[in-house]
């Protein structure tokens, strides 16, 4: 039995309202599964990110306090249009001096409708944001969110400083990734060759991986481990830097090829060829 991804973000919508989400998860899954295996691997990832984002907190989704962009309550007009022109960002928290006296967030589409107005203040556009510990769980910190009607929360370390940042889109990629288009003809590769360089993405599956180059990676680093970015963070303890290698066994090892703020997006292969 298949689930279609439509189905898959409607009963999660529906789960994630209550408290038992996760023994109704599993069973849901058990239900479902593709015992032949041949599920789709978007599907597949759906389900493993679905398992395994209950042991994720805050603190491993955020945006680090380093890499967020804030304005401040005082920003003049003309330095606030070049922050909109030079980020991409569709929300920007508010702070009073510094990001530890955070007054709130803008969105973008307040600015742009307000900004040529002779009397525009930056406080009459600003809208509540939450602040939530670094070890708020995912999930409870989705609902906090979905319950406030609010798109951005600060996350506090135990000192009560602002530690980083996260959106509700962010937390709703980490549980269902990113979807292909339903009329897509095509799965994307999950590797591919360049400069004699096999590059693969972190997202691929460590069973994927195992079957497609016959090469069995040690149980004590996959376990409750879905993906190789998993494994990788694993044994980092934290978001590794491009370029970084990672040694697995004797023969197979992966260097970081690209890296977001949250999560290790590509590899490079070493020890196996491609098919």
């Amino acid at each position: 039995m298949k689930l279609k991804k439509n189905l898959t973000l409607k009963l999660l919508k529906d789960l994630i309202k209550d408290d038992t989400f996760k023994s109704e998860l599993i069973n849901l899954i058990s239900a479902t599964s593709d015992t032949s295996g041949i599920a789709k691997i978007e599907e597949k990832k759906i389900f493993n990110n679905l398992l395994n984002v209950h042991k994720k907190v805050a603190d491993d989704v955020m945006v680090p306090r380093g890499e967020i962009v804030f304005i401040d309550e005082n920003i003049k007009k003309e330095k606030l249009i070049k922050i909109i022109n030079k980020e991409a960002h569709s929300r920007m928290p508010v702070v009073r001096g510094d990001l530890d006296n955070c007054l709130g967030m803008v969105h973008i589409k307040d600015l742009f409708k307000k900004i040529n107005l002779k009397s525009f203040k930056i406080q009459s556009l600003m809208r509540e944001v939450l602040f939530v510990p670094s070890t708020t769980p995912v999930f409870n910190l989705l609902q906090k969110m979905k319950k406030k009607n609010t798109h951005l929360a600060m996350v506090i370390d135990e000192y009560s400083s602002i530690a980083g940042l996260v959106t509700i889109e962010d937390l709703v990629e980490e549980i269902v990734g990113e979807i292909e288009d339903e009329h897509d003809s095509e799965e994307d590769p999950l590797y591919h060759v360049k400069n004699k360089k096999l590059i693969m993405d972190a997202a691929m599956l460590v069973d994927d991986f195992e079957r497609e180059f016959g090469m069995q990676i040690p149980d004590n680093l996959k376990e409750d481990v879905g993906t190789i970015g998993g494994i990788i963070f694993n044994i980092a303890g934290r978001i590794p830097k491009k370029n970084e290698k990672f040694k697995i066994n004797k023969r197979l090892s992966f260097t970081i090829f690209k890296a977001s703020t949250r999560k290790v997006l590509e590899v490079i292969v070493h020890g196996v060829k491609a098919k």
